[in-house]
């Protein structure tokens, strides 16, 4: 429990120490005094968010310690906050996060504003309160259900992907094997579309080579259109002959003839110096190089590769789609019966969950009741409705709602029909129906009294004390009649711009507690506050 708090530059207050020896401890001073920075302190050093307009005008920067008191001995643990935002914590000489500090506080300290009542509103927090009293067993069925839910959930994510990526790659390889197929007839190799496309206009010039020596090769031998330049001159050569003189027809003829000789030698070697193919043959090596580049250039445009080296990576790639393609149906088969299985589970145990829940929510509607009652609620019911979910969550598959009614009236949610006194009643309620092993060594209470006054006063401070039995119970109120029954009790005024607070004993005690109920130390008011105190 807390023993010790100490306060430099929180709000209104410079500096302030109190030591806490009772276990029912009331705080008090007029509305403005600086109460809240008491409760802010208390947040502070329990690992709470804190900002910077909490720091006191005066101080660049605010500090708050606490002296703990529990099974592990005393413990001390600081944490500071500058104007810049800096912040620093300490657990004894051990530097900490404010991560730690509330770690640390947890279990040690519980701090019920203001606003703890808008807590009874929340359906998570109702939830919470109403496993509290389900013990061990509900705690354990809850926790396995917690830990398979996302186990399952993550497996049907599983199963949604696989069946997703089958989807996705059924429309994906579509015709593709036969572009594999074709990739691979190609014998890629790197560069080898350069090359290739050097190797085509090699072809392409042999082809217009070739074409030009056929054109001469049908000039000099003839063809189908007529004689060749060599059949007419062979032609010219025999009239030449047979008008040649006697004694020289012979010679004539022999020139002639060598000429004639000498001119086919030069066209016969001339394609062989030339390494000339057929102009067919060229054309259909032409065909098949054309071909073999175009099914590149189609392959590229239809798997959007931009290399014919890519096509490689494309067939590589396809291959192991379509070999994860064909595995998969064993590992969705798997992941199906994995998922059949845990949703049984899942389902067996949230059944055993929201059975546990009735069972638990009946048994706190139960001892809030038997609270209430000695609230002055005499008429009032309360209950903790379990509401079925359409699906299973992590929680379970069921939510809480607390309601209150009549004894003769209908249920309707707290939040709906209960005034601001009733709720107060109902948080302390709540409170005094928790397992003592649930409370916190040390609870703070920011006036949750509020809207009580009177005998319904008196019964919340009785409960309060009672409370306090089993924890140190701080209550910071202003309702005198509460204040009066603590065992210890500090007073929080402002002194011009300055808070300071003192604990308070004897005539001082009297003396705030006549403040309180009449507002001045008149008479009557003194009498009446010693009457309380029992003075």
């Amino acid at each position: 429990m807390i023993a010790r708090l100490e306060v430099r530059g929180m709000g209104g207050i410079e500096s302030a120490a109190l030591d806490f020896s009772g276990n029912f401890i009331a705080i008090t001073g007029e509305s403005g005094a600086g109460k809240s920075s008491l409760v802010r302190a208390f947040e502070f050093i329990s690992g709470k968010r804190a900002q910077a307009a909490f720091i006191n005008a005066g101080f660049e920067e605010t500090e708050v310690t606490a002296l703990w008191d529990d099974a592990d001995g005393e413990t001390l643990t600081r944490r500071s906050l500058s104007r810049s935002g800096k912040g620093r914590a300490w657990i004894g000489d051990s530097l900490a996060t404010a991560g730690m500090l509330a770690a640390r506080a947890e279990g040690i300290i519980g701090i019920q504003s203001q606003f703890a009542q808008l807590n009874l509103l929340d359906a998570a927090k109702q939830l919470e309160l109403v496993d509290q009293c389900g013990g061990r067993e509900l705690a354990a069925c809850a926790e396995r259900l917690g830990e398979l839910f996302p186990r399952m959930m993550s497996v049907e994510k599983e199963i949604f992907e696989i069946k997703r990526r089958r989807a996705e790659l059924e429309k994906k390889l579509e015709g593709a094997p036969e572009r594999v197929r074709r990739v691979k007839s190609l014998e890629i190799t790197p560069g080898c579309e350069a090359e290739w496309e050097k190797e085509l206009a090699s072809l392409e010039r042999a082809e217009a080579e070739a074409g030009k020596y056929d054109d001469i090769a049908a000039r000099m031998n003839g063809d189908e259109n007529g004689p060749g330049l060599l059949d007419q001159l062979a032609a010219f050569l025999r009239e030449l002959y047979s008008i040649a003189p006697p004694d020289r027809a012979d010679e004539w003829r022999e020139l002639g003839e060598d000429g004639l000789s000498k001119l086919q030698a030069l066209f016969d070697s001339s394609k062989r110096e030339l390494g000339l193919a057929s102009r067919e043959e060229i054309a259909a090596e032409l065909e098949k190089r054309e071909a073999r580049l175009g099914l590149v250039r189609k392959l590229k445009r239809e798997t959007n590769s931009p290399t014919a080296e890519a096509l490689l990576e494309y067939a590589a790639e396809t291959e192991a789609e379509t070999k994860w393609l064909s595995e998969s149906l064993a590992a969705l088969d798997e992941r199906i019966a994995l998922s059949s299985r845990q949703r049984a589970e899942v389902a067996s145990r949230a059944k055993d969950l929201r059975l546990m829940r009735t069972r638990a929510a009946a048994d706190f509607g139960a001892r809030v009741n038997r609270h209430l009652r000695d609230l002055g609620m005499d008429d009032a019911v309360f209950s903790a409705a379990v509401n079925r979910f359409d699906k299973v969550r992590a929680s379970g598959a069921e939510g809480v709602s607390f309601m209150l009614s009549q004894k003769s009236g209908a249920p309707n949610p707290v939040g709906k029909v209960a005034s601001g006194g009733e709720l107060s009643r109902i948080l302390i309620a709540i409170q005094a129906a928790t397992e003592q092993s649930r409370i916190p060594a040390s609870l703070v209470f920011d006036e949750v009294e509020a809207g009580l006054g009177g005998r319904t006063a008196l019964l919340a401070g009785k409960k309060l004390r009672e409370l306090s039995r089993g924890c140190r119970t701080i209550l910071i109120t202003h309702e005198a009649t509460i204040a009066a029954m603590a065992d210890q009790h500090f007073v929080v005024e402002r002194r011009g711009d300055i808070t300071e607070v003192n604990e308070v004993a004897g005539d001082e005690r009297v003396a705030e507690i006549a403040r309180m109920l009449a507002g001045s130390e008149s008479r009557e008011a003194m009498d009446h506050a010693r009457s309380l105190l029992g003075a």
